[in-house]
C-alpha cells in the first residue's frame, strides 16, 4: 500500500483532463431484459430528461429485444448497487435531484483509493486473471469507475447512461468505459459540465492516453444528460443528448466488459443505464481515423 501510495503522489492529479503531447446488499438493482414493445425508458416521470435530450428520442421508441436496463430503483438509499463493482471510488445509492439513481460521490477524494475489497470484487470478476486486474487499475486510482457484473451481449451493441453533475470542483465527470479487459485496460467515453468537451481515451496498464477530444459539448451542470455509445465491428459512434459527437475505426472489435466512469472529486448522479443489442445496419458516414492514436 506505501509504493501504490508513492505511485499517486507522483501524478499530477489536479490537472485537468489535457491530450497528452503529440496528441490534441440486500435488495437487488431493477436489472430487467426489456421487450420489444416496452417503452425505452419506462419511468422517466422520476428524473425528466433535459429538454434537448428529449427532444432528440421519439416519445415511441422502443427497445430491441434482449435490452438490459438498470435503473436502481430497488437499490437501498446509501447501499452500493447490487449490479456494479465500485473498483474505484464510492458509488452509492441516493435518493436526490428528484431521482432514486446511483452516485459517484467524489467529495471524499484526494488522491484517489481502490476499494477496500478491490482483490474480492476482481476475483469475482475475472477468476484466475484477477492479478492482472489490480495491477492495471491502482495505477490510476484516481479515476473512479465502476463495473457492470453481467456479461455483454456478443456482437453489435448500444450501451447508453442518464447523468446529472451535481458537483465538484475540479471535475464533473460522466462516462462509460468498453472493452473492460481482465488486465484492467479499457476504453472510455466521457462528457465533463466544467469543460464542455467530450473525450475519447483508452486506459493501458494503468497509462491513460486521449485519443480524441471533441469541444463544444455542453452538459451543464444541475441537468440530465445522456451520454450514448454504439459499436458496431470497428465502427464506434458517440451521441450527447442524441445528438452524434464524433465516430472512430477501431482496429478490432471491442471485446470485454461494460462500466461507468468518473475522475477526481467529481459527484454525479447515474440512471438508466442501458445495453441493447443492435443489428447489422451499418451507419452512414465516413469515421475518422489516425493509426497512430486509434486503438
Amino acid at each position: 500500500m506505501k509504493r501504490i501510495g508513492l505511485l499517486l503522489s507522483a501524478l499530477p492529479l489536479f490537472a485537468c483532463d489535457r491530450p497528452t503531447q503529440g496528441q490534441r446488499t440486500s435488495a437487488s438493482t431493477q436489472t430487467s431484459l426489456v421487450p420489444s414493445v416496452s417503452p425505452a425508458v419506462p419511468h422517466v416521470a422520476k428524473a425528466p430528461a433535459s429538454s434537448a435530450a428529449a427532444s432528440q428520442v421519439p416519445q415511441n421508441a422502443v427497445s430491441a429485444p434482449g435490452t438490459a436496463l438498470v435503473t436502481f430503483d430497488a437499490d437501498p438509499v446509501g447501499a452500493p448497487s447490487p449490479s456494479f463493482e465500485a473498483v474505484v471510488g464510492d458509488w452509492y445509492a441516493v435518493e436526490e435531484s428528484g431521482a432514486h439513481a446511483l452516485k459517484v460521490d467524489g467529495s471524499k477524494w484526494r488522491n484517489g483509493t481502490p476499494s477496500a475489497n478491490l482483490a474480492d470484487q476482481a476475483k469475482k470478476l475475472y477468476g484466475e486473471r484477477y492479478a492482472e486486474f489490480l495491477d492495471g487499475v491502482k495505477a490510476f486510482a484516481f479515476f473512479p469507475f465502476a463495473v457492470w457484473k453481467q456479461e455483454p451481449p456478443p456482437g453489435d451493441v448500444r450501451v447508453s447512461v442518464r447523468f446529472f453533475p451535481v458537483g465538484g470542483r475540479i471535475d464533473q465527470a460522466a462516462g462509460l468505459a468498453f472493452a473492460i479487459s481482465p488486465e484492467g485496460s479499457y476504453l472510455g467515453v466521457r462528457a465533463n459540465a466544467l469543460e464542455d468537451n467530450l473525450l475519447y481515451f483508452r486506459v493501458v496498464k494503468g497509462k491513460r492516453t486521449i485519443i480524441d477530444t471533441v469541444r463544444d459539448v455542453p452538459t451543464a451542470g444541475k441537468t440530465w444528460h445522456t451520454l450514448s455509445l454504439e459499436v458496431r465491428g470497428v465502427h464506434l459512434t458517440a451521441l450527447v443528448d442524441g445528438q452524434k459527437r464524433f465516430e472512430k475505426l477501431l482496429e478490432k472489435p471491442a471485446q470485454g466488459r461494460l462500466g461507468l466512469w468518473s475522475k477526481a472529486d467529481s459527484q454525479v448522479l447515474f440512471d438508466d443505464f442501458k445495453v441493447e443489442p443492435l443489428g447489422s445496419e451499418m451507419p452512414t458516414g465516413k469515421p475518422s481515423r489516425n493509426p497512430a492514436l486509434d486503438p
